[in-house]
């Protein structure tokens, strides 16, 4: 399927906009409420060390999900969803022994999510939905917020 992302299409996990701690005008407040830029945080390749910032995980013409050691799951449901809306959405499991790993735990403050949570990154790297934790079906969530943000009846 050719399709479009809608950009004003975001879900909301019910939990309200941050405030802003300073003025909004002038200060960038890093936050994965849906509808903000995913903030940027170093992390690290497992395998070679090397840094990697969330926004270069995130991008690239494709939608991404950043999870946690517990969020194997929604791996799993990106890949039904891929085959069932035929588009690529890149999961990438972070934590200890993972292949990218959060060292300071940076990621796990800025994220705003459980281990088992979810943040769905759109292409332009704006956040499009977030959940705190593991649903009872993940592919069923994943997949009516796809379609939401796919604007796909």
């Amino acid at each position: 399927m050719n399709q479009r992302y809608r950009s004003d299409a975001i879900e909301t996990d019910g939990q309200a906009e941050p405030a802003f701690a300073q003025d909004a005008e002038l200060h960038y407040q890093p936050t994965t409420w849906p509808g903000a830029r995913v903030p940027h945080v170093w992390l690290y390749d497992h395998d070679t060390g090397q840094r990697v910032s969330t926004l270069d995980l995130c991008g690239q013409g494709r939608f991404t999900i950043l999870t946690g050691i517990g969020g194997e799951p929604w791996a799993d449901a990106a890949a039904k969803i891929n085959d069932a809306l035929g588009l690529e959405i890149e999961v990438h499991i972070i934590g200890p022994r993972q292949p990218i790993a959060d060292h300071s735990g940076d990621w796990a403050r800025a994220s705003e999510i459980s281990d088992s949570g979810c943040i769905l990154v759109r292409p332009d790297h704006h956040v499009a939905w977030r959940i705190k934790g593991l649903p009872d079906n993940p592919q069923a969530e994943l997949h009516r917020v796809m379609r939401k943000v796919l604007s796909i009846q």
